[in-house]
């Protein structure tokens, strides 16, 4: 099925969202052909999911399919993500948000195998208005709609979730938002792990002072700021490694 995508915002949306997707392959979310995003339709028609069996690393704009709530395939072309209803449930849940997605980076991953909450410890831990939920439901693939909406239910209002000895959930109301918020949790996981190694004591800022770094550290255009970052060192590597960016340049 050919894609249906109705005007060029869209086209562009897609675009930035197979960028996301490469970002975070540099960033430490690669596992294989393992891990996707999803953008909802602007047409409400349902959700743009990356397609299975290719990896982080190698999504362009065309590598999306179209899906209703139901996982029906509307457009594209391509296998369909078994956990589909990860995306389907929780943008159904959050009409405040529109990009789902999950990875498995190392550091947050082995951070979902425990009971922890997450400290902000660092400037990234910040990001997060409150520790991620843990969702202890089950280990295995979230790939029936019941699974999806437990996880829904468990991320609340949150920017993201643990899936325990799994992988991560983020959330936003951009691609920005989401790709930032999972590539923060990582370092933030990272960070609070390797200090609790260290047998160092430690302790997070106050939660006012957190709120404040908050508010300073992530306004708007600081969030533009930081995805125009990862967007130039993208460009960077892909032409030093003459990697074909796709066709919206």
């Amino acid at each position: 099925m050919p894609i249906m995508v109705k005007n060029d915002e869209a086209r562009r949306g897609l675009w930035d969202l197979s960028r996301a997707h490469r970002i975070l392959d540099l960033e430490g979310h690669n596992d294989m052909s393992l891990g996707h995003c999803s953008m909802r339709d602007p047409w409400e028609r349902g959700v743009w999911l990356k397609r299975g069996n290719i990896g982080l690393e190698e999504v362009h704009e065309n590598d999306f399919i179209l899906l209703d709530f139901d996982g029906n395939i509307l457009a594209g072309e391509g296998v369909r993500h078994l956990e589909w209803p990860i995306h389907t449930e929780v943008l159904r849940a959050r009409a405040d948000l529109d990009f789902v997605c999950h990875t498995h980076p190392h550091w947050a991953t082995l951070f979902s195998c425990t009971r922890e909450k997450l400290m902000p410890l660092t400037n990234e831990g910040c990001w997060f208005t409150g520790p991620p939920p843990h969702y202890l439901t089950t280990s295995d693939l979230i790939d029936t709609p019941q699974l999806g909406k437990d996880l829904a239910e468990c991320l609340g209002r949150g920017e993201a979730a643990f899936l325990r000895n799994h992988g991560i959930v983020s959330v936003g109301r951009t691609v920005k938002e989401m790709t930032l918020c999972a590539i923060f949790l990582e370092k933030a996981c990272r960070a609070q792990l390797r200090l609790a190694a260290s047998g160092l004591k430690h302790t997070p800022p106050p939660a006012d002072e957190v709120e404040k770094k908050r508010k300073n550290i992530y306004p708007r255009r600081a969030i533009d700021n930081f995805w125009d970052y990862y967007n130039r060192r993208l460009d960077r590597i892909e032409g030093t490694l003459g990697v074909d960016k796709g066709e919206n340049q």
